[in-house]
Order: C-alpha cells, then sequence, then structure tokens
C-alpha cells in the first residue's frame, strides 16, 4: 500500500540532499529506490534487477553522496571515494548530470567528475589530480588513467558502481574490467545494477561483490498493456519506407518519436527519405562526435525535435537469430569513425518518448526490450511499432514468447491498400536516395557535428545561450530534393474524402465517427482513444473545397465517453 511506502524523509538523508530530491519533483521513492537506499546506507552490497526506467541511478547515487556528505565531517583530506563504470559515453554523461543535479546544494562538498568522453588523457589528467569524490567513466577509459598514473583507487576507494552490468562483457570490457579490478582495494561497498540478470552479470557478481544483497524486483521486463501499447506490423522493404513517410505526415504518430535503424547507412538512407518530404529528424550514431550525441539528447529532451533516428548498433550475440541477419546489411557501417561506447537503445534517459518505431527488425529478444523500454517511463504511456518481414517471423514469436505468452504484440490494424496512392511518390523519392548521397551525408554530416563539437565548445562554454540555437535536424541535401513531394496533391486529397480517412484513423485505433457535412468546407469529426495521453480527445480535419489541402487541427476540448 502507498500509505506503507518508505519516504525520502525516512531515510536519514542529509538535508542538501533532501532539497535536491524536492527541486527534480520527487515526492517519493521508487520501488528500487525505496529498497536499495536503506540497504546502501547500511553498507550492504547489492545486485539490483529492475527494468529500465525504474530509477536505478538514483538508487545508487543517492546513498552515494549520502555516504561522502557523512565522512567529510570527520575527514578532511580529498580523495576518489567513489567509481561508477558505464558501458557507454552516453550514459556517463546522463549518470555525471543525474549527480550534478543530487549536489546542487552540496557541490563543493561532493566534486564529480565524468571522464568517459573522448578528450586526450592530458587533457583529463588536470580534472583527476583535483581527486574528485566521484569518478564516472568506462573501463577502458578509467583503466588508461591508472595505468598513465593520472589517477589512484587503491588507497582511498569506498564504493564501485557498475550501472548496466548486463551490457559491460557484451561490449567488449571484460578484460579492462579484470584488469582495472587489480587497481582497488580490497575492500570496498560494490553494486551491480542491470535491467537483466544473464551469465555475464552472474559472473561480474562472483568477481566484486561480497555477500550482497539481490533485489529482483520486477515481474516484467517492459510495462503491461494499460501503459505501453506494442504492435507490430508485416511488411517488406518499400513498405516500411511507405508506411513511416503515412504515419508521420498524415500525423497518425505523433509527439517525440524514436526511430531506431540497424546501421549507420540505414540511418541517413531514412533521413535523406523523410527530407524528401520536409520531415526534420535527427541522426544518432556511433560516428558522431560524443559532444554532439550528448546535445542532440538534450534537445531532444528539452523539446528541440520531434523524431530521432539512432543506430542500434550493439547487439548481444545469439546464435539462434543470426540466420535473420541479412549477409549485405550494416557492412557499409564498418568504418574507422565508429565509436566503440557509443550506445543509446540501453540506460539513456530520454524525456517523454510517446512512441519506438522498430524500422528494423532488432536482433535479440534483449535489444526489443531496452529500444522499447526509450518510452512508457516513469509512469508516463507510450506505444511500441514494430515493422516485421516475412524472414523474421520466427524471431517475432521469440519476442512474443519472452514477453507475455505470445499476447505481448498486436497487430496494427492498418490496411496497405488505403495508402497505395502515394507509394509512387516514395518510389520517387528513394531514386534521389542513391549510395552516393548516403555517402555524402555522412561526410557532411561528421564534418558539420566536429565543427560544433570541437571548434565551437570554447565560444558555446562562455555563451551557453548560444547553444540553444545549434540544431542538428537541419536538411543535408546530398539528394535531389524534388520540391513536388512537400505537400500532399490535389488528386490524392480527393481520394482521402471525409468516410475514406474516417476509415483510415478507425483501422488506427479510432472509437467513432461523429459525422460529417458535405458543404464546401467538408469537415470530419473523430473520437479516439488517445495511445498517449490515454484520453478521449476530439481531432478535426477538412478538405477545403478551393485547395483540397488536407489539414489536422487537435481541438482543446476533451471529452469523455
Amino acid at each position: 500500500m502507498a500509505a506503507d511506502r518508505l519516504r525520502f524523509h525516512e531515510m536519514g538523508l542529509d538535508n542538501r540532499l533532501m532539497k535536491a530530491l524536492a527541486d527534480l519533483g520527487w515526492a517519493q521513492p521508487t520501488l528500487i529506490q525505496e529498497k536499495a537506499i536503506p540497504l546502501a546506507l547500511d553498507g550492504k552490497d547489492i545486485l539490483a534487477r529492475a527494468r529500465t526506467g525504474s530509477g536505478k541511478t538514483a538508487a545508487y547515487a543517492v546513498p552515494l553522496i549520502q555516504r561522502i556528505l557523512a565522512s567529510k565531517e570527520t575527514v578532511c583530506e580529498q580523495a576518489v571515494r567513489a567509481l561508477v563504470l558505464v558501458p557507454t559515453k552516453e550514459l556517463g554523461h546522463q549518470v555525471h548530470t543525474m549527480f550534478r543535479q543530487l549536489t546542487a546544494y552540496c557541490a563543493r562538498d561532493v566534486r564529480v567528475a565524468d571522464i568517459s568522453g573522448k578528450a586526450d588523457l592530458s587533457a583529463q589528467r588536470p580534472i583527476l589530480m583535483e581527486k574528485p569524490d566521484v569518478v564516472v567513466g568506462t573501463p577502458s577509459r578509467v583503466l588508461a588513467h591508472l595505468a598513465a598514473r593520472n589517477v589512484t583507487l587503491s588507497a582511498s576507494l569506498e564504493a564501485l558502481v557498475i550501472d548496466e552490468a548486463d551490457l559491460l562483457f557484451s561490449f567488449g570490457f571484460e578484460s579492462d574490467l579484470k584488469g582495472l579490478l587489480c587497481h582497488l582495494p580490497k575492500i570496498y561497498q560494490a553494486f551491480l545494477m542491470s535491467a537483466t540478470l544473464n551469465e555475464d552479470v552472474e559472473a561480474l557478481k562472483e568477481l566484486v561483490l561480497h555477500n550482497p544483497v539481490t533485489l529482483k524486483l520486477q515481474g516484467s521486463q517492459l510495462p503491461d498493456s494499460s501503459q505501453l501499447q506494442q504492435y507490430s506490423i508485416q511488411c517488406e522493404e518499400e513498405d516500411k519506407f511507405l508506411l513511416v513517410y503515412t504515419l508521420l505526415k498524415l500525423g497518425l504518430v505523433r509527439s517525440k518519436t524514436l526511430v531506431f535503424v540497424d546501421a549507420v547507412d540505414r540511418c541517413y538512407r531514412l533521413k535523406l527519405f523523410l527530407e524528401q518530404f520536409s520531415i526534420p529528424a535527427c541522426v544518432l550514431n556511433s560516428e558522431l562526435p560524443v559532444q554532439s550525441r550528448c546535445h542532440i539528447i538534450m534537445q531532444f529532451n528539452q523539446g528541440f525535435y520531434n523524431y530521432i533516428i539512432a543506430t542500434d548498433e550493439h547487439t548481444v550475440a545469439d546464435p539462434t537469430v543470426t540466420v535473420l541477419q541479412g549477409k549485405k546489411r550494416g557492412t557499409a557501417s564498418r568504418g574507422r569513425g565508429k565509436d566503440e561506447e557509443y550506445g543509446v537503445s540501453r540506460g539513456v534517459d530520454f524525456h517523454n518518448v510517446s512512441n519506438v518505431i522498430n524500422f528494423d527488425f532488432p536482433k535479440t529478444v534483449e535489444s526489443y526490450i531496452h529500444r522499447v523500454g526509450r518510452t512508457a517511463r516513469a509512469g508516463n504511456p507510450g506505444t511500441a511499432l514494430t515493422f516485421v518481414s516475412h524472414t523474421e517471423l520466427d524471431l517475432l514469436a521469440q519476442i512474443q514468447d519472452a514477453l507475455a505468452g505470445g499476447r505481448a504484440l498486436k497487430p496494427y490494424g492498418f490496411k496497405m491498400e488505403e495508402i497505395e496512392g502515394f507509394r509512387y511518390r516514395c518510389r520517387d523519392a528513394m531514386r534521389s536516395v542513391t549510395k552516393q548521397a548516403i555517402k555524402e551525408a555522412r561526410l557532411k554530416e561528421i564534418k558539420q557535428e566536429l565543427l560544433n563539437s570541437e571548434k565551437l565548445k570554447t565560444y558555446f562554454e562562455d555563451n551557453p545561450r548560444d547553444l540553444q540555437l545549434l540544431r542538428h535536424d537541419k536538411d543535408l541535401h546530398p539528394a535531389i530534393i524534388k520540391p513536388h513531394l512537400k505537400n500532399v496533391p490535389e488528386y490524392l486529397s480527393e481520394s482521402f474524402n471525409g468516410a475514406n480517412m474516417a476509415r483510415l484513423w478507425e483501422n488506427t485505433g479510432i472509437h467513432s465517427v461523429l459525422g460529417y457535412d458535405r458543404s464546401s468546407h467538408i469537415r470530419v469529426c473523430v473520437c479516439f482513444k488517445s495511445a498517449v495521453l490515454q484520453e478521449h480527445q476530439v481531432i478535426l480535419f477538412w478538405l477545403t473545397a478551393r485547395s483540397k489541402t488536407m489539414a489536422f487541427v487537435a481541438c482543446k476540448q476533451v471529452i469523455f465517453l
């Protein structure tokens, strides 16, 4: 019962930490925080499994900060007291941001450094020489600094955290981690935080934990259907582009959306395709500088962009699904510029994501869970739509069985014949998205983001307001832009009369058509239950007699049926 839940003020936390929690608007701890924080304050080693978006970061950050504040009352010597290991630079940046927010009122007493970035070791050396209380980094980066003697941990370290523990070995950090452990003292408190418990986590448990308390707080690895709506639609390669164009152009998918593809080339192919229709989108992949990637995520969270096309390049090897992976797909993206410590489908906290579209099918069940886990976070509703080709039906069945006994993903009620009139436009757009255009787009984007990331970094530090003007969804334009594709032509608008459009919306979740008139302005008023807002809304759209241009206007009035 909610009345029996332990609250932050009952945990004996420092007043400065309590003020920071209040600023974040956290009225009470999540379940993982409620269980883990008291145990951590008692000095227990913890192995915690909780689903993505459950608040695992604060579950270890709060007790670490409390412990450091308590020790500062008796010990004046500055030293590195806590080490947080993360698998990706993006997650390192996010963890650092969380610590900064939680230490807003005690920043002088608890100093935090993020060394997961790609800066030279010599550039980060002065930061580590100041002995920050908490160091955040990837295993390879921390080990490099230890080897260079920029930091020592053997005498001062009190706590070790391994976040997203199930990813460390799959990202190739096994040898780095084992080498790093040799530099740690014999006695320290340890935390293993993970969304899943697999063989890699069990191996880590044996390496770093001593008589741990194991917290398994999830029944399902994803929220239930009242919070997360999961759909699949069977389609082949050309249909994917037709579908994503229709969903975005006609407003069937609204608000913040993450689109996952499985290779860098696919990322730019889809972006250039959408540019043909004046649909702006950011790309997020391993070739972009880490500063740019973090800035894209930050601006997306602040509402600057609605669409991000992200590559999910790190998937855990699974011999049962290798036959489903194309032999040629992704080979072009294996370039030197790829960052092996990139990752956005796991751990990174995208704010208020309404939809996840799996444009390319995830190669493993785990990958599916963590892609879809970017939406429906922190109690908010969300929708996931997965495109499935005929060669991927076996993997779809595996996902169905793993999630909810074959009932997790519902068929997306979308009739392809309703949008056949748009197919020639998609083919016209795809003819412009050539291999050469994709190559030029990748080169242009990398050059542009390198300039943004390196050349202007110092300027933006001195002029933070100007950073808001830096956008990442600008058109790349290496493909030939055909202006006629921007707008829906008159004869296609005519084919989408009120009845046809109402039927299309009905196939995607509309409950009832309230009616329309056949005056000079044909109006159709549709009532449907929004998968995002979980309430009935009125949507009004019309075809004007003069231009026949379709428009959608969301009415402010909300009615409950």
